[in-house]
């Protein structure tokens, strides 16, 4: 073995890779810009609180309202935050206004006074596993401490009595299981990155291969190219799809309540846009490295931001207005819908039409951009 001849193919990966001032952006950036994503966004977690909602039906006990004084403990204790709800707290927890609600029952300061067990119900939307659980545990150790502390200002009150909390979902139900909770996004996640990848990486050999110039020598128009590539890649993206979503039903055997077909329309519109995005992003790459290369830029924002691991509603200001231009956002939000709320078509439509408009709009800017390409 030449250490010369060794130390010589060094040196000239060392001279390609430090003229290379994308590849040497990704080497260096990428990974400070993913980490420091990851870290901000774990950060912000720790510090979200959970909000409540509270419904006291306590019809009280004598001059004793346990429901109230339990409500103004509660509003002081960390990582809570007591929201007053003037409506119906169920709705306040359907549609996201709080994270959980409340319900003392009417003879909640009687069974206090009587030294009864103590049943708390606790409203919660249910779609969420993890969530689901981290917020009873939450509030089981927040009502524990709030009603020993009350347990003194209660007449006859000499021993803690026994709380117990009672979950209520709206959706979903306590055996749901992690997998079923993130089969939706999981199912619209490797359907926009396979396609997106196989798009790019073929595009971008069509034009070093030539085929792009004896296509534009004929009569054929930027826009015709487009479509019919788009057109060709998506009978794959559809079969794919199709293959994702009974894959994940039949096999892996994911719980749903919706619809499937709509499942299976939501996956293709994203996959159709991931082909478009595609064959518009091939257009800035010249080796197929470079094509790869984008993988970590618009792969790894979508996942971290589109709520597959994060719920949306809890990032920061800027990161939301992040996620609310990613398709992904729109995916998951429709195919979580779909999968474990049960929703039908007309509650996804607005869903249903960012992902068209996305769709479009990555055929309009990638006819322009290979417009400019060969032009």
């Amino acid at each position: 073995m030449s250490i010369a001849r060794t130390l010589a193919v060094t040196r000239r990966i060392i001279n390609q890779l430090r003229h290379d001032r994308r590849t040497l952006g990704l080497i260096f950036g990428a990974p400070i810009l993913l980490l420091g994503l990851l870290g901000y966004l774990l950060r912000s977690e720790e510090n979200t609180s959970l909000t409540l909602a509270i419904s006291n039906q306590d019809a009280g006990a004598g001059v004793v309202n346990a429901g109230q004084l339990l409500t103004s403990k509660l509003k002081q204790s960390v990582g809570i935050v007591v929201k007053d709800i003037s409506g119906d707290v169920r709705e306040a927890v359907r549609n996201g206004t709080v994270d959980a609600a409340l319900v003392f029952s009417p003879t909640f300061s009687a069974d206090l006074l009587a030294h009864r067990p103590v049943a708390i119900t606790v409203l919660l939307e249910g779609s969420n596993p993890s969530q689901t659980g981290g917020a009873v545990l939450q509030l089981q150790r927040a009502v524990m401490q709030v009603v020993a502390s009350l347990s003194a200002s209660v007449p006859g009150g000499t021993a803690p009595p026994q709380v117990r909390i009672n979950p209520d979902l709206i959706y979903g139900s306590l055996n749901l299981k992690p997998l079923d909770y993130f089969a939706p996004a999981l199912i619209g996640f490797f359907a926009f990155f396979l396609i997106f990848v196989i798009t790019c990486v073929s595009f971008l050999r069509e034009r070093t291969q030539g085929t792009m110039e004896r296509l534009f020598a004929s009569p054929i128009t930027r826009g015709e190219v487009v479509v019919g590539y788009m057109l060709g890649f998506g009978l794959f993206a559809m079969i794919q799809a199709l293959i994702i979503v009974l894959f994940t039903t039949l096999v892996l055997q994911v719980n749903y309540t919706g619809n499937l077909f709509l499942v299976f329309l939501v996956t293709l519109l994203l996959a159709i846009g991931a082909v478009n995005l595609g064959i518009f992003l091939s257009s800035f790459a010249r080796t197929e490295l470079q094509a790869v290369q984008f993988i970590p830029l618009v792969i790894a924002p979508s996942f971290l931001l589109s709520g597959l691991l994060f719920p949306v509603k809890d990032m920061p200001g800027w990161l939301q207005g992040v996620s609310d231009v990613l398709p992904m956002t729109y995916a998951n939000s429709a195919l979580t819908d779909i999968m474990i709320r049960g929703k039908g078509l007309l509650d996804v439509l607005p869903e249903f039409g960012v992902l068209l408009l996305f769709a479009a709009l990555m055929v309009v800017v990638a006819s322009l951009t290979l417009r400019r390409e060969v032009a």
